[in-house]
């Protein structure tokens, strides 16, 4: 055969044979192990992560308040939080900000946190709790701010109830020992404790002077990150943008994927409330958590709910 033959024949050999796919892109992401994070549980489960070209690994971490130094520290990239944690956050100068949207609670539809007390409590009303302790989950966070706004719409002083920090999961078994006298808590945890009845609601709604719909939290980074790393940002954003989408579609599905994930009992993933998943970001849904935590002193003035959004084109 000639050269020029032999040479075009090897060529079209290799021009033949498909390019390799490129190796994911290893991305750490934190979340908090509850169904305000069953975007992440989608999002694996179904593939969207991988059909972005990412190779996440997820750490279940307490709160916002812990995942965010992780983030700053660089352990994590990015990172589930409450918006209060970052509002803070955001203040004190960090370089932190929202690029997806996480949880959305709207009022009787998506109430996602309660304000319990022990099934067995002599407190009918929140101003009952002056003097008492109340667990949450972090302080400096979401919960410390509702508080404060349901002490003061109770006619007491915000800072009349103690709070203290207990994880969520160990919310009912603190107020069956005494050492608080109520928890603000969360969905399956609410639903759990009331059906089991070892709590009673005292407040259904205590999220209520954030507005609604309101940002309960939602997935951030370092904005330096979002700028370095334009790619990852925009296919994490698209990968949780379609499980909301998925979650909406298909919502027994999504709840079974939660049961599956979390562990819990596939009848209580059936009966709890679940948070809105919206799929892109409202500076709306923000604006109010800003005002409230500006109001009782978190904050020591709000800011446009613009300069802690950094949502990339998708």
């Amino acid at each position: 055969m000639p050269i020029a033959a032999l040479a075009a024949f090897v060529l079209s050999l290799f021009l033949a044979v498909p390019a390799l796919a490129a190796d994911p892109t290893p991305l750490k992401v934190g979340y908090i192990p509850v169904g305000d994070c069953l975007q992440y549980y989608v999002a694996e489960e179904e593939g969207y992560f991988a059909a972005e070209g990412l190779a996440v690994a997820g750490a279940a971490m307490k709160g916002g308040a812990v995942i965010a130094p992780a983030v700053e520290g660089g352990e994590l990239a990015i990172g589930w939080s409450n918006t209060v944690s970052i509002i803070l956050a955001h203040a004190k100068g960090f370089d932190f900000a929202f690029l997806a949207p996480g949880a959305e609670g709207v009022a009787g539809a998506n109430d996602v946190h309660a304000l319990l007390v022990p099934a067995d409590s002599p407190l009918t009303s929140v101003a009952g709790l002056a003097g008492k302790t109340v667990a949450i989950n972090t302080l400096g966070n979401i919960n410390e701010a509702a508080m404060r706004a349901l002490a003061q719409k109770a006619g007491i002083a915000p800072d009349a109830i103690r709070l203290v920090e207990v994880p969520f999961p160990d919310m009912a078994g603190a107020m069956a020992k005494g050492s608080v006298q109520a928890a603000l808590t969360l969905e399956p945890f609410v639903t759990d404790a009331v059906s089991r009845g070892a709590a009673k609601v005292l407040d259904p709604s205590p999220h209520a002077a954030f507005g609604s719909p309101y940002l309960i939290g939602g997935w951030f980074a370092k904005k330096a990150w979002i700028k370095d790393h334009p790619a990852q940002a925009t296919a994490f954003a698209r990968a949780v943008a379609k499980a909301a989408a998925f979650i909406d579609a298909n919502p027994e599905k999504a709840r079974q994927i939660l049961s599956q994930r979390t562990k819990l009992a596939p009848e209580l993933a059936a009966k709890i409330v679940l948070p809105r998943f919206p799929q892109r970001l409202d500076p709306k849904a923000l604006s109010g958590v800003i005002d409230v935590s500006a109001r009782f002193g978190l904050l020591a003035k709000p800011f446009p709910a613009a300069e802690i959004l950094d949502a990339p084109a998708q």
